[in-house]
């Protein structure tokens, strides 16, 4: 490591720091109050549902419906139906493995940040069993999303290749379930859970067709005012952008956990009183602080009690894949920040209508800051050189499709700030592996703390370096670092090019980078 000589030992701090976070305790930042925490308006007239139907046996159903079946009300006016697409029309192109046309598709979340050890082992089988069961080209495409204690990490992105989703699916790490096993985390293991799901929302915001995220395990904790009081009512509009955030990126969320009992007592993560609820124009998320709700409100539905997980991967796939969708144009609108229901039902009275029960119409304030900083990762398609950022010390691990590396990164412009001795400097740090096309085959992002006992750390020659690892699916033709600067929003990016990969030394099977 280079050291300036006016500086040795004041960036000390910085550079163990930095390891300590990435190689060690992998410390998730704070995230910012969310009573100050806006909403998101939708910016559209034009609303979007896909409707899943049902028999009375509970299977889809996927012909025979027309355009003049349906009847669509919002707040009991009725709406006239805009556009029409039968099940027929979604699906895969026959020519692209990712198959991202009008197709649906399907995110496998694994949890390992809320279930036990045992519990998650037991998911990553199942989610491995379902995918044997499978054609070696999916119908519809699929990626592999794994919660962590503190990210949410893309192993797979998407593909319609059955061995490469379980090759992914296979080589998850197992991790210490440590905020699961303690209720002093429950609050921190929820807006974590929500966070992700805005991940997911704004990930596939551009991506075409309806977006099934299948979660295995049981999802966010319930924070229920019988513990919490007034507490939950700073977590409304933060709940209200997330909601609409899946809404308008027309993700449906199955949250598959058979083992879980579903009763209303306090400590369940599903409440069935909640997940039957008739809002009406109180709209959901008026009460607790229920992961479950996130399935009622965005389409999708909850599979519990039973112990044929892998069967139950197979029924939420079905209900999500085979499904119509209608849009309209309000008839009237309201900026009111109340919810807008929205009632989707058939001439058929025999028929279960499964669809979005409606959206938050908001006032107009800013975007949430942290779905920004999100939004603007996800874009980092360009390099970006407001921060100077190199890499060095590269090598691959074929076996684990994984490559290692050492990020350097000058201190200057990072933001610093502080008193008493202490600067800190809050970043955002994110791994996209790309295709020559530069669509995204897997990510990784982390928030990050600096701290330096430097008077002005900015001025500091010593760099700050982190030992990283990033996964290299199929088709990696480039490796991209992002670091964001949170309170003032500099962005760097530095490149692991084709050459570069393919160049580089090839570690032991099974070891790891010191």
């Amino acid at each position: 490591m280079r050291r300036g000589k006016s500086s040795r030992g004041q960036l000390t701090s910085i550079c163990a720091c930095a390891l300590a976070i990435f190689n060690a305790a992998q410390c998730l930042a704070q995230q910012g109050n969310t009573d100050s925490t806006p909403s998101l308006r939708l910016t559209t007239s034009l609303v979007i549902l896909d409707v899943t139907v049902l028999d009375k046996s509970g299977h889809p159903v996927t012909t025979g419906l027309t355009k003049d079946d349906f009847s669509i009300t919002e707040e009991k006016q009725p709406q006239t139906i805009f556009s029409f697409e039968a099940p027929q029309e979604h699906v895969a192109n026959g020519d692209d493995e990712s198959g991202l046309s009008k197709a649906p598709t399907t995110i496998l979340v694994l949890d390992q940040l809320n279930d036990s050890v045992d519990e998650f082992t037991l998911l990553q089988k199942a989610a491995h069993d379902y995918l044997a069961t499978q054609p070696a080209t999916l119908p519809t495409p699929a990626e592999i999303l794994v919660a962590t204690n503190t990210s949410l990490e893309m192993v797979q992105g998407y593909t319609r290749n059955r061995d490469d989703l379980i090759f992914a699916v296979d080589h998850v790490p197992p991790a210490n379930a440590f905020k699961f096993a303690k209720s002093d985390f429950d609050g921190e293991r929820a807006r974590q859970s929500i966070d992700n799901l805005k991940q997911i929302a704004v990930q596939n915001r551009g991506v075409p067709g309806r977006k099934n995220v299948l979660w295995l395990g049981r999802g966010g904790p319930n924070l229920n005012r019988a513990a919490y009081g007034t507490i939950l009512d700073g977590w409304a509009q933060y709940v209200h952008a997330a909601a609409n955030l899946l809404v308008e990126a027309r993700v449906s969320l199955f949250v598959v956990f058979p083992q879980l009992k579903v009763i209303s007592t306090h400590g369940v993560t599903l409440q069935q009183t909640d997940r039957d609820a008739n809002h009406g124009n109180n709209g959901p998320f008026t009460g607790d602080v229920n992961f479950a709700l996130f399935a009622k409100e965005t389409g999708g539905s909850l599979f519990f009690n039973r112990n044929d997980l892998s069967t139950e991967i197979g029924e939420a796939v079905a209900q999500g894949t085979s499904y119509y969708m209608l849009s309209y144009r309000p008839s009237q609108t309201a900026i009111d920040g109340k919810f807008r229901s929205v009632h989707v039902t058939t001439r058929n009275p025999n028929l279960r209508v499964i669809t979005k029960i409606g959206y938050f119409s908001l006032p107009k304030n800013a975007p949430d800051p942290q779905q920004q900083i999100a939004i603007d990762m996800y874009d980092a398609t360009l390099p970006m050189h407001a921060l100077e950022l190199s890499v060095s010390d590269v090598m691959r691990q074929s076996d684990m499709r994984t490559v290692h590396f050492v990020l350097h990164v000058k201190p200057s412009h990072l933001g610093w700030a502080g008193e008493n001795g202490t600067k800190q400097a809050n970043l955002v740090l994110g791994m996209l592996s790309l295709s020559h096309g530069k669509k995204i085959l897997a990510t990784h992002f982390q928030t990050v703390e600096l701290h330096s006992s430097a008077a002005d750390p900015d001025a500091v020659q010593e760099e700050v370096r982190f030992k990283l690892s990033a996964h290299i699916p199929p088709k990696t033709q480039m490796v991209r670092v992002v670091l964001r600067v949170n309170d003032n929003g500099r962005t760097g990016t530095a490149d692991l090019d084709a050459k570069m990969l393919a160049n580089a030394p090839e570690m032991a099977a099974g070891s790891a980078q010191k």
